[in-house]
């Protein structure tokens, strides 16, 4: 995965870091990928990025992108909408046996 910063704006009222990306991969990168790869190329921690939008190119094999990433997990609590940080968030499994299918029960002769 390939990840050029187009435009990197701080503000500082909002005390936060508004980044626009250029993403080029084979396939459609997550967007667990895609904030760990940021964290690494802003230094900073995947818990403290808010991936705001991403939107494929049809015919090309490139996203592009806005992200936020926040000072403090209380400014980021503060601002950032509540459906942008769950869809973020990894999945959390439960168990193997909680998801799998429930087993028919044998019919009665």
């Amino acid at each position: 995965m390939e990840i050029q910063i187009i435009k990197d704006k701080t503000n500082s009222l909002l005390k936060r870091r508004e980044i626009s990306v250029a993403v080029k991969n084979k396939t459609t990168a997550t967007r667990i990928e895609l904030k760990n790869k940021l964290a690494a190329l802003l230094n900073s921690k995947p818990e403290l990025i808010v991936i705001e939008h991403l939107d494929t190119i049809y015919g090309k094999q490139e996203m592009i992108g806005t992200a936020s990433l926040y000072q403090t997990e209380e400014r980021l609590k503060q601002l950032a909408h509540k459906h942008l940080i769950a869809r973020d968030a990894p999945k959390v499994v439960e168990g193997e046996t909680s998801q799998a299918p429930a087993e028919p029960e044998p019919a009665a002769e």
